[in-house]
């Protein structure tokens, strides 16, 4: 790691004020939050700066995913490498494409999923690796989900067991899961009632109190920001709802995970804090979350301050 982002991470991690971000030691993004046990786990993408022969310069470039946890968010473990572009059979061990993930617990073992794109073909799938704890280690499918191409893969399971993935691919798109976890076990269906107009990627759905939130990111004007739609169905109808976070300037990009953990809800989401000059290298952030009486969900402002408890 160049000296000079070390000595700006020590620097900005020894400020009591500051929490945000959350994860110093390297640059992350796109960041799934998930409560396995007592713990919260963290699953960002990880940016890279692209070299020549590595990646595309001036671009996004991500070679692998790491594994993060914690008991009080702001202390992070970071587990190392759990899945790479080159230990996947079917990626294109040159890719550098791999982008946002998700994983999920079922029935004692742990699923990741990812999109990269193929030794074979354009665009890009999505792949399964399986693992027996959080932290992994994860074994890769030795092929990605039939009939699932896109980016930003987000899997759900329902109160009755029945479990979704959904996915990005210019529109949003759900499916129901096999019990095994790695098959689809419907033909997609296109989410309509979203924003036809401007990039719209990264759905990511939770449930609350009988009512499915699908979040994403949406380019409304020039810069993505968060916004939100609900339902009473994992696969709609959706009514768009509102924004979740404005646009944050500096980035033009932004993703998102909620969860809830010890009775509080929280949002994760990027910005460009460790590289202000360059925002294809993100850091994952988290702030406060909370809903309405009518179960809306008040806009977040993001901070500095973040969450956690302090000294």
């Amino acid at each position: 790691m160049h000296s000079g982002l070390l000595l700006g991470l020590s620097a900005l991690s020894i400020q009591a004020s500051a929490q945000n971000p959350i994860i110093r030691n390297q640059f992350s993004a796109d960041p799934t939050a998930r409560v396995f046990g007592n713990k919260i786990y963290l699953f960002p993408s990880h940016d890279i700066l692209a070299t020549p022969g590595k990646g595309r310069v001036g671009w996004f470039c991500m070679e692998d995913y790491h594994v993060f946890s914690s008991s009080n968010l702001i202390d992070w473990d970071d587990h190392g490498t759990v899945v790479s572009q080159t230990s996947v059979p079917w990626t294109d061990p040159a890719g550098y494409s791999m982008w946002a993930p998700d994983c999920i617990a079922r029935k004692g073992k742990y699923y990741f999923y990812f999109p990269a794109g193929a030794k074979t073909g354009r665009g890009f799938n999505i792949g399964v690796a399986v693992a027996s704890k959080p932290e992994g280690p994860y074994a890769p499918e030795p092929a990605p989900i039939k009939d699932a191409r896109g980016i930003d893969p987000n899997v759900f399971i329902d109160r009755d067991g029945q479990a979704y993935l959904y996915w990005a691919g210019g529109n949003f798109y759900g499916a129901k899961l096999k019990e095994n976890m790695v098959d689809l076990d419907s033909k997609p269906v296109l989410l309509k009632e979203f924003p036809e107009k401007g990039l719209k990627e990264g759905p990511f759905l939770f449930e609350r109190n009988g009512t499915y939130y699908m979040t994403y990111p949406h380019v409304a004007n020039t810069t993505e920001r968060l916004e939100y739609a609900m339902s009473k169905s994992p696969l709609g109808p959706f009514k768009v709802a509102g924004v979740l976070m404005d646009e944050i300037p500096g980035c033009w990009t932004n993703h998102q995970s909620v969860v809830q953990y010890r009775n509080q809800w929280y949002l994760f989401y990027h910005h460009n804090d460790y590289s202000p000059d360059f925002d294809k290298a993100r850091s994952v952030r988290a702030d406060y979350l909370t809903f309405n009486a009518d179960g809306t969900i008040q806009k977040v402002i993001p901070t500095l301050r973040g969450v956690g408890i302090m000294p």
